[in-house]
């Protein structure tokens, strides 16, 4: 059994002990709402108006979480003693903080870069929160129960998008394709909209996550949170009630198969092998770790360079499409930190520097390489990475490498988790019910029958599929004891993640990393409650409490102003905007001097002056130039982004000075070399400014692309046709133009 140590809690005043209640609290809303909304901030779009209010719901529990840890750690060291638990992932975080202002530094979209830190970090830190106020079994028990109790909402939701919602989906595209690519930005007849389509008749099963793989992440991590308490249950007794929980863990496991993330699946089954062989070989196991840690490490080592010799040699990896081009976006990342070794791109952004590097061939484009090693080395060079991997990785070490454990104590009684339970269970059920229709308002239902039923589903059946999860979870409970077989089952989900994790990038969506983390507290947690190791006792002097209390304060008040504020102010404009055309301008404007670091206010507003300039039927040049300012101010927020100068090309196009549009589309070019659209219209302007060479070139280059891009199209989807990227027309047009430039020979 864990074994207890010394209770600590009674050096703490009871003020604090009440605030360490609510703050748990806290912390348990926030999951229990990153899981039941979508919730990307990192796949934000200017081009997107749809879920525009993604980054202030991000922020806003991000700041939550800070805030919390930050009061937390204030209070405690301004008492008689500061009582810490020191986790061991102190120093990684230190070293990916050092590592995430480098990067900041370079990163060619600074308010990317802050938002991506933020939303990476805040998850940590209510790592080392947790760890302080997890003191008791009961308190590690309640967190699992409730991540096992959302894996039950998210089987609900699955369920619903299988057998309703894509279905009726499907037959609204169908009905009236225009509404939901307008919705979405894409031109109807565009390759995004053959993109789109295959997404769409795919019938993906993302439940409350952008993607299959990410709730196939999560519920990998809730079934095992689940199977954990039912395994130490029985571990307990041998008359207990575990139907209705396994009831719960059969839904959870059924969700995942129907997420077909065939990644998820695949690391649920890793995990669960490695906990069966520590069911029946535990001992033996502890007995010779650190020879079967160097074999594994060779194996992976192995398994690793066999990968990267089979890439290199067939440009793929075995396992389908997505394997084709996950070696693409691999080899790209690979390509990308090679250039930027020490400091990395800078946080968020991938994606800009995917387009600048990625093959022509290649289909997709990308925010993330779909390896979350690739991912922070990338975007936080190696510092980043090592400091990340302590992080993640500290956990899993210590549950391996315990030390000596103190004698067993009494299990703590039942009542005492009813009862906690009960109260926790009420207020989580509260913050779902009145926070997320802020958060996922209904629009456009008229009728208020329909309005009721559909708020019934949206809002009031996840609550209650909550709450009945969690009675199938914990219900028949007659001890809150706990054993190695709870750490074990919790150091197998954190390794599923983390090699599911290998091949995407479920991990950095919120409503994956912040559960992942909670239980990553909860594996330190139960270390300290077996370990020998006590809490550091400080006696803070008043001087010190002084800077510590002022120094919080500067924190939080440079998160609210330098992270929060100006995105949640220029949202909100951004958001009017769409909803006011009259006013649009003058928002729009107002909403880039809020965020003097985002492009996207800008980008918006200059696509307007565009807009408004082929609408109207006496063309006003004024639009144009104001046009053209919007976008070179949005290029200046982000350097590296093409699709600021691609829209400069074409206003000076229709100004009639080609030899500007010459010049911002080859800007454009250097950023995004492989888009046969900007190739074919830099050929059009070579021609009018008689570089004749030139022209030829790019119309060559176009139909190499184009080319490419066709036999990779052939080798995903054999059989199928071939839907032109480039555009027939286009197409031809430039061979023809090739013929026709090209020197005919002699007679």
């Amino acid at each position: 059994m864990i074994k207890t140590q010394a209770n600590h809690g009674s050096s703490k005043s009871s003020g604090l002990v009440f605030f360490e209640y609510c703050v748990f609290a806290l912390c348990l809303c926030v999951i229990a709402l990153r899981v039941t909304l979508t919730e990307s901030p990192a796949a934000q779009s200017d081009a997107q108006p749809i879920n525009i209010g993604s980054n202030i719901f991000s922020l806003s529990m991000s700041a939550v979480l800070a805030s919390a840890f930050i009061c937390w750690f204030v209070w405690s060291f301004c008492s008689r003693k500061f009582l810490y638990r020191l986790t061991g992932i102190e120093i990684g975080l230190g070293l990916f903080v050092i590592a995430a202002v480098i990067a900041g530094f370079v990163a060619s979209n600074k308010r990317a870069a802050i938002t991506d830190f933020v939303i990476i970090i805040t998850p940590v830190l209510m790592i080392l929160l947790l760890v302080q106020i997890l003191d008791s079994q009961t308190k590690i028990k309640l967190v699992l129960a409730v991540i096992a109790a959302l894996g039950v909402v998210l089987a609900y939701r699955c369920a619903d998008q299988l057998f309703v919602e894509n279905q009726e989906r499907v037959k609204q595209y169908q009905e009236d394709p225009n509404a939901m690519l307008g919705q979405l930005g894409i031109e109807q007849g565009s390759f995004n909209q053959m993109m789109f389509e295959h997404r769409l008749y795919s019938k993906d099963i993302g439940g409350f996550f952008t993607t299959g793989n990410s709730a196939g992440s999560f519920l990998l991590l809730a079934s095992f949170c689940a199977a954990a308490l039912v395994l130490e249950r029985l571990r307990n007794s041998k008359s207990v009630r575990i139907v209705p929980a396994c009831i719960a863990i059969a839904g959870i496991l059924l969700a995942l198969a129907i997420t077909h993330s065939k990644g998820a699946i695949a690391a649920a089954i890793i995990a669960a092998a490695m906990f069966i062989v520590y069911l029946l070989f535990g001992k033996w196991l502890g007995e010779h770790k650190r020879a079967i840690l160097i074999i594994l490490l060779l194996l992976v080592l192995a398994g690793v360079g066999g990968m990267v010799l089979y890439g290199l040699t067939y440009q793929t990896l075995p396992g389908g499409n997505s394997m084709l081009v996950r070696w693409q976006y691999w080899a790209t990342a690979v390509k990308i930190y090679g250039l930027h070794p020490i400091t990395g791109i800078g946080p968020g952004s991938f994606t800009n520097y995917y387009m600048q590097y990625k093959p022509p061939a290649a289909l997709e484009t990308v925010s993330d390489p779909h390896n979350f090693l690739l991912r922070i080395l990338t975007q936080y060079g190696p510092l980043g990475l090592v400091g990340f991997l302590a992080i993640v990785l500290v956990p899993l070490y210590r549950t391996i490498y315990r030390r000596s454990v103190l004698p067993p104590t009494t299990a703590e009684p039942e009542q005492s988790f009813k009862k906690l339970a009960v109260s926790f269970v009420v207020v989580i059920s509260l913050a779902m019910l009145f926070i997320r229709p802020v958060v996922l308002p209904v629009a456009g239902v008229a009728d208020s029958d329909v309005m009721f039923y559909v708020e019934m589903i949206l809002y009031v059946a996840p609550v209650v599929v909550f709450v009945i999860g969690f009675w199938l979870i914990t219900t028949g409970e007659k001890t809150i004891e706990v054993s190695d077989t709870i750490a074990i089952a919790l150091f197998c989900a954190c390794a599923g993640v983390l090699i599911h994790n290998l091949i995407d990038f479920a991990i950095f969506e919120p409503g994956v990393l912040t559960p992942f983390c909670a239980v990553a507290a909860c594996l330190i947690a139960l270390n300290f409650q077996r370990d020998s190791r006590q809490p550091i006792v400080f006696r803070p002097p008043f001087l010190l409490k002084v800077v510590v209390a002022a120094g919080g304060a500067a924190v939080i008040w440079a998160y609210f102003n330098c992270a929060f504020i100006p995105v949640a102010k220029a949202t909100v404009k951004i958001e009017s905007a769409f909803n006011n055309t009259q006013a649009a301008h003058s928002l729009l404007e107002s909403a880039a001097k809020d965020d003097l670091l985002d492009p996207s206010a800008l980008n918006l507003d200059g696509r307007l002056y565009l807009q408004e300039y082929g609408q109207i039927k006496k063309k006003q040049p004024d639009y144009l130039e104001k046009a053209a300012k919007c976008f070179i101010a949005a290029s200046e927020r982000d350097r590296i982004d093409f699709k600021n100068y691609e829209k400069l090309t074409e206003v000076y196009n229709l100004l009639d000075q080609p030899q500007q549009a010459y010049d911002w589309c080859l800007r454009a070019l250097e950023y995004y070399p492989g888009s046969d659209r900007l190739r074919i219209e830099l050929a059009k302007l070579a021609e009018r400014l008689e570089k004749t060479d030139a022209a030829i070139a790019n119309y060559k280059q176009a139909l190499e692309i184009e080319d490419s891009y066709r036999r990779q199209f052939e080798i995903m989807y054999p059989g199928k046709k071939i839907f032109s990227r480039l555009g027939e027309e286009k197409y031809q047009l430039a061979k023809q133009r090739i013929k026709s430039l090209s020197p005919q020979p002699a007679p």
